[in-house]
């Protein structure tokens, strides 16, 4: 899907160019630049707060599915140790048994990965929406028409890479967001002696 937008945007691109005729294609080109979407995404002001906690719950249901699995193979250990002095009853139930915990592994597994795709969506969303609202900023003032990602430029002159630009202000931003933060974490008591 990206690529076709991406090859979509392009080919745009190009129509308006080629459609413009000889000077006054030069004249009235529109701004065209990219950045490095992934540079920006390092330094997006509350990226690492969000990544760290999603890290730190992706661990505690990592943990979980862990132990799921610790007990299945304990129990299929157990029947494989057991199975000689086992009737036929007891066999067929063990099996089913394990059978049983081994669905709700696999149904527990999926539940987990919708869950932490839905809750890297909600944490990331935000640190993404900064990172575009900050980029339509600097297109706005810039007046630039369009800005690409550095994945979609097969071939540029470097002085259309604007990421420099963009990280600078993020940083900019995060540093102000932090001492913003910082501020509203100290109580009136600390600061007075």
């Amino acid at each position: 899907m990206n690529s076709i937008v991406r090859a979509t945007v392009i080919a745009a691109a190009g129509l308006v160019l080629v459609a413009m005729p000889g000077q006054a294609q030069a004249a009235a080109a529109p701004k065209v630049v990219y950045v490095n979407t992934q540079a920006l995404l390092d330094v997006a002001p509350g990226r690492a707060v969000a990544e760290s906690t999603y890290n730190a719950e992706s661990q505690a249901w990592g943990d979980k599915l862990n132990k799921m699995g610790e007990d299945i193979q304990a129990m299929i250990a157990d029947y494989q140790k057991n199975q000689a002095t086992l009737t036929d009853a007891a066999k067929t139930a063990r099996q089913k048994a394990i059978q049983v915990k081994q669905q709700a592994y696999a149904d527990s597994q999926q539940a987990f990965n919708q869950q932490a795709q839905q809750r890297q969506t909600e944490l990331m969303g935000p640190v993404m929406q900064g990172v575009r609202d900050m980029l339509d900023k600097i297109r706005v003032e810039n007046g630039y028409a369009l800005i690409l990602d550095s994945q979609a430029v097969l071939a540029s002159d470097k002085n259309l890479d604007i990421t420099d630009n963009v990280v600078a202000r993020l940083k900019i931003a995060a540093a102000a967001r932090s001492d913003s933060l910082s501020k509203i974490k100290r109580s009136p008591t600390t600061s007075k002696r």
